[in-house]
């Protein structure tokens, strides 16, 4: 029998995606604010019930009734709270060089009055890495303290890389997981820096952009086609893998750039940014990746929200004159092509630069079913 998942501020579905890909997880509903986002999350997981609206005015009791379950019942409740008052993204959270406090910081306290109303057998949090370190690690011990009273004795709190766990990115994300009945392990990594490294069994090399990519059409500004047909066969287990049975691409579409964004990228080799660019084409306030070529032997940086513009981050093509594609940033989350995303370009951006890896998941996932099985 298949374990029992609910999802809060779910978004499209990323968590749920991993966990459904172990097959020994059930996702029975999902909740977030976002229209677009709920909307995707039904498409992917259409045999989950939908809770649309801010978790504020969400009922927990009643909900646990609609879905014919008795408190202590469910087995795992997963949720990412939204991170925007932690990151270290946006420069008007921190004045001064220190923490401004956020409103949404304290969602985490209504995934908590989740916990409470269900008592699952099993939480995981998902968050940015300075949730557990902000004010000196105040809201990491305040989530462990609440899940000690309500009988999760056996937590953990860690920063995980997904690059660790096969996802072609770098990406570091703060796991907060805990059991009633048992410890649950770290997910021990599939992936490291080097597939040379000094432990008794090897493990693979991280997964690269040309990995992750490299069998989609090679596009201008402005070409493609939504849906359209694949350049080659899969070249390799991860494109196989996400591709499944797809015969056809989705939103495999590149946005045009600006004529001072063509400019910028005409200068760049793989792996170059703004300290390759001439001065006259300097923008006035950058940073390290801003406007920065990606390279096909090397993991991506962070997808964000903002990948389709170049001065947000390392989102222009390896060899393409353009940014990656909507479908290119949900490879390199490692996404399986047959997911849907809903909305205009902002919107679906935001659905995949907020998600969290569905390998990541999947890697939590199995350590789950190896505890509560």
């Amino acid at each position: 029998m298949k374990l029992k998942i609910v999802d809060l501020f779910s978004g499209c579905g990323g968590f749920s995606t991993g966990f459904s890909m172990s097959s020994n997880f059930e996702v029975i509903a999902g909740n977030d604010i976002d229209i677009d986002c709920m909307a995707a999350f039904a498409l992917n997981h259409p045999t989950a019930a939908s809770w649309p609206g801010s978790i504020v005015d969400l009922d927990a009791v009643q909900l646990l009734k609609s879905l014919s379950l008795k408190r202590g019942e469910l087995d795992v409740l997963i949720g990412g709270p939204p991170c925007q008052g932690f990151s270290r993204n946006r420069a008007y959270r921190h004045r001064y060089g220190r923490f401004v406090d956020d409103p949404r910081n304290y969602l985490f306290k209504e995934f908590l009055r989740f916990v409470e109303a269900f008592l699952p057998r099993a939480v995981v949090i998902e968050n940015v890495p300075d949730m557990v370190v902000k004010e000196n690690g105040k809201f990491k011990v305040e989530i462990l303290e609440a899940l000690a009273s309500l009988g999760y004795n056996f937590p953990f709190a860690e920063i995980l890389n997904a690059a660790d766990y096969g996802v072609p990115q770098r990406r570091r994300r703060a796991i907060i997981c805990a059991g009633r009945e048992a410890s649950i392990a770290i997910p021990q990594p599939t992936h490291s820096s080097s597939a040379d490294n000094d432990t008794l069994f090897p493990l693979d090399a991280w997964r690269t952009i040309s990995e992750a990519i490299d069998d989609l059409p090679s596009l201008k500004g402005g070409e493609g086609t939504s849906p359209g047909p694949y350049a080659t066969p899969p070249n390799n287990p991860y494109q196989k893998m996400l591709r499944e049975d797809a015969e056809e691409v989705t939103d495999h579409v590149a946005w045009k750039l600006s004529d001072v964004q063509s400019s910028r990228l005409s200068h760049l080799k793989p792996g170059e940014g703004v300290e390759s660019l001439p001065q006259q084409l300097v923008p006035k306030s950058t940073y390290g990746s801003a406007y920065r070529r990606m390279a096909w032997n090397v993991p991506a940086l962070t997808i964000t929200t903002w990948m389709y513009h170049p001065g947000s981050g390392m989102y222009y093509h390896p060899e393409d004159h353009r940014t990656i594609t909507l479908r290119e940033g949900a490879r390199l989350q490692s996404f399986p092509d047959q997911t849907v995303f809903v909305g205009g370009k902002v919107s679906r951006c935001r659905q995949v630069g907020n998600a969290v890896p569905p390998l990541l998941a999947l890697a939590l996932a199995n350590e789950m079913h190896s505890s509560l099985a």
